[in-house]
């Protein structure tokens, strides 16, 4: 057995004044062989009593590393906070929330990392953990040090003053900018379903509108080719020979009348239920293959085309070249009677739609049956100056509520019309 380190006693000397003032007596042979004894057995017993101290403190260490990791690798961040806002102390999690080294936190107020639009929120707040024993709790906007945006959650508790430590307050701060992102995506859906439903709803409106304007204008437009065939036929019956073939001609002028509007209307439903192919459509190539295909209309005409570039939007080709046969058909139409004749085309765009129109220089018309143009068999001029069976607008209404789009028109008499639709810029609610 080793000797002890006298010099690491701190009781020997204290001790051995003890001794020197007041001596003892001298011990026998006995004695002395007990009292060597019984040091034997203490100075043993003060060794396990200290590796059993020193295996306490390694497992109070060990725990405290446990506790200290535990602490730093959480899930959320920590912070403890002073009354003025100041971080005491953080763990891993929040520093790389924050996007800095744990040190730099240290005697940092957190506010420095608050968004400024929650400045003034957040010192509420921490004014009223200090104030209370409650929990408290807030959504906060935070700027990282490289300025990148979170939202979290941060709860505070009030911890009184002790005399081991100053009073504080003990935050934790849950990172939810996935979930905020999450809900905000939810809530830009629910918007986007709500307007296509919107969209779906006034498209059934419009439709049922249709329909009802359809059976109305059938019933109108066929009941009178149909008087005139009855009324031609009961005079062919009866008339002279001389007159017999001048009535059936007016009969076969109304038949044919009818045999139009009987075309015109298969033309329209079949551009109802023809199944549109979306795809990228140029709309300069869709007008070139339209100037081509009425190029027959301009002879012996001066007429000119002022075109803007237009842009490409996602359409049914076809289709689209069916509206704009239509709209620059009915141009032509109606700047028959001028002996220059000038046809624009042009675009305006909008965050949401490009806006084309076909503007013309012919007889116009009057803004307070705008909203008779596009409606079936509607004609605002008569059928022996402008022939048609008034299905063209109607149809490039159909075509273009199809895409998506709406269709308007401006004019004033004598000085030309002015036919818009639009075109959504992204693929939106079609049919």
């Amino acid at each position: 057995m080793n000797a002890p380190d006298h010099q690491t006693t701190p009781l020997r000397d204290p001790a051995a004044r003890r001794l020197r003032e007041h001596p003892a007596p001298r011990p026998t042979p006995d004695d002395l062989e007990r009292q060597h004894r019984e040091l034997q057995v203490r100075y043993i017993e003060l060794q396990l009593h200290n590796e059993q101290l020193l295996q306490t403190n390694a497992a109070l260490e060990r725990a405290h590393q446990d506790e200290q990791a535990l602490f730093d690798e959480a899930p959320v961040g920590y912070a403890t906070l002073d009354a003025s806002g100041v971080i005491l102390r953080a763990n891993l999690t929040l520093a790389r929330a924050l996007g800095v080294n744990r040190p730099a936190l240290q005697r940092k107020r957190l506010s420095a990392y608050v968004d400024a639009a929650d400045a003034t929120s957040f010192a509420l707040f921490l004014r009223r953990v200090f104030e209370g024993s409650s929990k408290r709790s807030m959504e906060l906007r935070l700027r990282t040090h490289h300025d990148d945006a979170l939202v979290v959650q941060v709860e505070g508790t009030f911890v009184p003053a002790s005399d081991a430590q100053p009073a504080h307050c003990r935050c934790t701060v849950t990172d939810i900018t996935a979930h905020r992102l999450a809900q905000d995506e939810v809530l830009r859906l629910n918007a986007t379903l709500e307007e296509r439903a919107e969209a779906r709803t006034q498209h059934i409106r419009d439709l049922n509108d249709e329909l009802e304007s359809f059976v109305v204008a059938v019933t109108h437009d066929l009941q009178t080719p149909l008087r005139h065939i009855r009324g031609f036929t009961t005079r062919l019956a009866r008339a002279p020979q001389a007159e017999q073939a001048e009535h059936a001609l007016k009969v076969e002028h109304a038949v044919t009348h009818v045999e139009q509007l009987l075309q015109a209307l298969l033309t329209f439903f079949r551009s109802g239920q023809q199944r549109l192919q979306f795809r990228t459509v140029d709309l300069n190539r869709v007008l070139h293959e339209v100037r081509k295909d009425l190029r027959a209309d301009l002879t012996g005409r001066h007429v000119q085309f002022h075109l803007e570039d237009l842009p490409s939007v996602t359409g049914d080709s076809q289709a689209l070249q069916l509206a704009f046969a239509h709209l620059i058909g009915n141009a032509l139409k109606f700047t028959r009677t001028r002996e220059d004749a000038h046809i624009h085309v042009c675009v305006r765009a909008t965050d949401r739609e490009y806006q084309v129109c076909v503007r013309d220089n012919g007889v116009g018309f009057n803004m307070r049956q705008k909203d008779r143009l596009f409606g079936l068999f509607q004609r605002l001029h008569s059928s022996r100056e402008y022939a048609g069976t008034g299905m063209g607008l109607a149809l490039v209404r159909r075509i273009v509520l199809r895409h998506g789009g709406r269709v308007w028109a401006e004019g004033k008499p004598g000085q030309g019309a002015t036919f818009w639709l639009s075109l959504p810029r992204q693929p939106g609610t079609r049919t």
